[in-house]
């Protein structure tokens, strides 16, 4: 009965922390850039996107720019006719188109977005209830590992903080790496994931986890 408490209301911690992060602290926005004229990448955005022939459905999705071309669209032999030159020609050409997309990658402007074309209705009560699923199951997690250490309080705080720290290495870091994300926007991301889950350990860990017993030698 203890671990559900100390999961659920880790949860509710967690969940508070982090409504307090994104909308009154402000620093996840901090980092964040705007076109200079919205309305004219709008009318750009719209029509490039909402081709089915890019994307199934409607279009939304994750764009780059420029994107890495695919031999199958560069290439595509006519069946029975595929012969040595043929062959040669395909290999040219993909190569050249290789060529352009590292030239283009280096020289910019380069782009990662998700990007909704058109009109979605929003529900703010599903989002905030996915997001406290979405902690409870992380807690619980959490809460898992915790439950098989033998550690004194600050300590199970330590550890659940370090979950929170590697959570934010391995999911923020990689698109510092490899997606040119803002090196300060990465900061925030991290150091958000460590401070969620030392609100969440120093509630976790009055309910979860062994305490010390401390026996005398013979």
């Amino acid at each position: 009965m203890k671990f559900v408490l100390g999961v659920f209301l880790a949860a509710i911690a967690v969940f508070a922390w982090e409504a307090v992060s994104w909308t009154v602290l402000g620093w996840h926005e901090s980092g964040y850039r705007q076109f200079r004229d919205e309305s004219h990448m709008a009318e750009i955005l719209g029509p490039s996107l909402s081709n089915n022939k890019t994307q199934v459905s409607s279009g939304a999705g994750i764009y780059v720019m420029p994107a890495k071309p695919k031999e199958s669209k560069i290439f595509q032999p006519r069946p029975g006719e595929a012969n040595a030159y043929e062959a040669q020609n395909a290999q040219a050409s993909i190569k050249k188109a290789l060529e352009e997309y590292e030239k283009a990658r280096n020289d910019g402007p380069t782009v990662y977005a998700i990007i909704r074309p058109g009109k979605r209705e929003i529900s703010m009560a599903n989002n905030l209830i996915l997001s406290f699923l979405r902690s409870l199951i992380c807690a619980a997690l959490i809460a898992g590992m915790l439950s098989q250490t033998m550690l004194h309080y600050p300590a199970r705080i330590a550890f659940v903080a370090a979950a929170g720290l590697f959570a934010g290495l391995a999911c923020d870091m990689p698109m510092w790496v490899w997606f040119e994300n803002p090196g300060g926007n990465t900061l925030v991301n991290i150091m958000d994931h460590f401070f969620t889950w030392v609100v969440g350990g120093a509630v976790m860990g009055l309910f979860v986890g062994k305490d010390v017993v401390l026996t005398k030698g013979n």
